[in-house]
């Protein structure tokens, strides 16, 4: 997982160079219809709304080899030193 607060264009960047990634919990837990309770309120959970916006999943297996890590660093890189 990484954190950035251009989530949406690092996305793009890494799709534009074909690697996966994932916004795997786009909704917080508690803005979620199962665990709605009315005795919170947005700002008991301000972090959690922070990090849902800036959060993506890389890719993770044990298939991934030392070339693809360091293709999928440097793109990560290339986006964060620009």
């Amino acid at each position: 997982m990484i954190k950035d607060a251009n989530r949406d264009e690092l996305v793009k960047h890494l799709q534009a160079n074909d690697i996966p990634c994932g916004v795997y919990y786009p909704i917080p837990l508690h803005l979620q219809k199962a665990y709605a309770d009315e005795r919170y309120n947005e700002d008991d959970f301000k972090v959690t709304n922070q990090l849902v916006k800036e959060c993506i999943s890389l890719p993770m297996h044990t298939e991934l080899d030392d070339e693809q890590i360091k293709f999928i660093t440097d793109a990560v890189l290339e986006f964060v030193n620009r």
